[in-house]
């Protein structure tokens, strides 16, 4: 598959905007995979990926962060959105906009899960789930 086919697709799933929002939302989500998966994991996923996509599948440590749960997961998604806004003075100045960026990451998340998905066999899927923090792996299946 051609990287931008990819974008495409994900694009599409996820009925985002722009082709710069598609692609922060893919960069995100293959760091932070990157981030949890074992070695074995990223070469089998980095070779059903096209090659402008497997380069954020590389690691700075060598193995897996044992501390990498589903929320840092989630903080890596959320870093690519646009959450900037006013704070609300009429119910205590809270951010209202940071309620909904949880949602709209695992959404996004899951965009890229679904494209993903598509590239591997369900027993590969269940596989790659098995190393993902419990929520991601929830996430990933369900998407």
């Amino acid at each position: 598959m051609e990287y931008a086919q990819f974008l495409r697709d994900v694009q599409n799933s996820g009925a985002l905007v722009s082709e710069e929002e598609t692609e922060g939302a893919v960069v995100s989500v293959l760091m932070a995979m990157a981030q949890v998966l074992p070695r074995e994991q990223l070469e089998v996923l980095s070779g059903r990926l096209p090659p402008e996509a497997s380069v954020y599948l590389r690691r700075t440590g060598s193995e897996p962060d044992p501390f990498f749960d589903g929320q840092l997961f989630l903080g890596w998604v959320v870093s690519a959105l646009d959450a900037t806004a006013d704070r609300d003075t009429t119910v205590g100045g809270l951010d209202l906009t940071a309620a909904y960026t949880g949602e709209e990451a695992i959404r996004r998340a899951q965009c890229v899960f679904s494209v993903l998905k598509r590239q591997m066999q369900s027993d590969q899927q269940r596989e790659l789930a098995a190393f993902l923090p419990d929520d991601v792996s929830t996430w990933f299946m369900s998407a």
